[in-house]
């Protein structure tokens, strides 16, 4: 598969690889459960770029803030697993000193610290920042509708929901309009289309009942309701952060900087942030020029390696 997409990529942009002095790389596929372990994670990703590209041009970004060649990377694995949220902010204080980075994607929402052009979070790994506030398990495509809410209003009273995988929280953002179709990039919880109406059959099982005998003005209601205890969530969970990085660096105590990237930025972080009652936000791409906010740790992590090299 990678053969193949670096083909396409150099085909289309009439590259040569060996005219590419080096390839910037940050890996988040280790988690999978494709994987037994992370590192067994990390070492077949190695081992596929090592087969693709020429192992001395490959340069790793780690949790350390600094880059790695292929052999101290192969020989520490850890060190670079789920790193992209480093190569976001590295590449961000070049342009804002100063701030708050919040990347929200379609699964979690980094929350990253940027004090003297340099990444401060308490947290390195994923369970050292989720004990620090930093990684939020919620996102705008892939959460499932038990790990935001055990209940959702029906007929004047709270119902206990489903707790199976009948819906997910990007058919409530679909039916909300936050997300086209075409931004509905995962797979469906029922492998069935990401029309409207599927969106509302899949929703309508999460209190085991169906489009047929629930209606759409109950389903608009209950998808709302989701949506406002998912906010609840993430602006619980920046508060706690915010309080804690203020005991650290009193610069953030007065109108803090926050820019914001990632696909559910607009409708998740930046709603959150003006329910804390922040103001100041501005947007990742904006700052950086980098023109697409779904793939910016990519953009990041090659920006990074530039400005170290």
């Amino acid at each position: 598969m990678l053969h193949s997409i670096v083909s396409k990529i150099i085909q289309k942009n009439d590259y040569k690889l060996e005219n590419i002095d080096y390839f910037a790389i940050t890996i988040t596929a280790e988690l999978s459960d494709a994987f037994q372990t992370k590192r067994e994670g990390i070492l077949t990703i190695l081992d596929a770029l090592g087969n693709v590209f020429k192992k001395n041009k490959l340069k790793f970004i780690s949790n350390k803030s600094t880059f790695l060649d292929y052999e101290k990377a192969k020989s520490d694995p850890y060190s670079i697993t789920a790193a992209n949220w480093v190569s976001t902010a590295l590449y961000l204080g070049k342009f804002v000193p100063d701030c708050v980075l919040i990347d929200a994607g379609s699964t979690t929402i980094d929350i990253i610290p940027i004090f003297k052009s340099k990444p401060v979070p308490l947290g390195k790994d994923d369970i050292s920042r989720l004990m620090n506030h930093e990684l939020i398990y919620t996102g705008g495509l892939r959460a499932t509708i038990p790990s935001i809410t055990h209940h959702v209003p029906y007929k004047g009273k709270k119902v206990r929901v489903s707790f199976e995988k009948f819906a997910l929280i990007s058919d409530v953002h679909r039916i909300l309009d936050n997300i086209s179709e075409d931004e509905y990039i995962n797979d469906t919880a029922d492998n069935r289309s990401k029309s409207l109406e599927d969106c509302y059959a899949r929703l309508s099982r999460v209190i085991c009942m169906d489009i047929e005998t629930l209606s759409k003005d109950d389903l608009n209601i209950i998808a709302k309701y989701i949506y406002e205890k998912q906010l609840d969530i993430v602006s619980r969970e920046i508060k706690v952060f915010m309080d804690e990085l203020i005991s650290r660096f009193k610069e953030f105590e007065y109108t803090p900087n926050f820019i914001i990237t990632g696909l559910s930025a607009d409708f998740l972080i930046r709603k959150s942030l003006l329910k804390l009652g922040y103001q100041n936000i501005g947007s990742y791409e904006e700052m950086t020029n980098i023109p697409n906010k779904i793939s910016s740790s990519a953009f990041a992590v090659a920006g990074a390696l530039y400005i170290q090299l």
